[in-house]
């Protein structure tokens, strides 16, 4: 699940800033290198989430239940980080592509930064609605006495396919929105050529 985030958060990322690079063809290889600093940092969390398995062995269920609790909270805490950190140089990137960029006016170049900042302020937001949604969700489940493992289980499989959809749909909805935002600032400098050649 907190891979999905990641994954929306990163590809709501690369739609904003593959407009301002396809113009130099450098969109391609930034994506890789983002890409590959996204499945690094998940490496790395997974072997952390090996070792620290082996260190549940002899806790009881309480220690079990609030050392897993903190590493979980750990972890998220890292991503928020991480996910910022990563903003922080498409921003540079996106700002510093517009500075160069000559067909577009500045009113475009900022509402194309404000789409940007505005995005990723939804991923967070989306991002931290959904942990703790689903914190709430599996303590409940932990907590249900009524309920057997394989219940639980099950419970929890149904609550993850829902929120694949729901992340799924939050995805496409601002792949839509970027979309109609290229299409809008396309169609402004199409119009400024036009203005600019019927007034030679």
């Amino acid at each position: 699940m907190r891979n999905t985030v990641v994954i929306i958060t990163l590809a709501s990322i690369f739609c904003i800033t593959s407009f301002a690079l396809a113009q130099e063809g450098q969109g391609k290889a930034v994506r890789e290198q983002q890409k590959a600093k996204w499945q690094e940092h998940r490496q790395q969390q997974k072997q952390e989430n090996q070792q620290f398995r082996q260190t549940l062995t002899g806790k009881s269920k309480e220690e079990k239940i609030s050392a897993v609790k903190q590493h979980r909270e750990q972890q998220y805490t890292e991503n928020k980080a991480f996910a910022e950190q990563m903003h922080q140089e498409n921003l540079g990137l996106l700002k510093s592509k517009l500075a160069n960029n000559t067909k577009l006016t500045e009113a475009q170049k900022n509402e194309l930064i404000n789409q940007f900042e505005s995005q990723y302020q939804e991923n967070v937001s989306f991002r931290d609605q959904r942990y703790s949604g689903n914190v709430a969700y599996f303590e409940q489940i932990a907590n249900d006495p009524n309920m057997t493992q394989e219940q639980k289980k099950a419970a929890i499989k149904a609550h993850i396919e829902g929120e694949k959809a729901k992340t799924k749909a939050h995805w496409e909805q601002q792949k839509s929105e970027n979309k109609a935002e290229r299409e809008k600032i396309k169609s402004e400098v199409q119009a400024q050529k036009q203005s600019a050649t019927t007034n030679q």
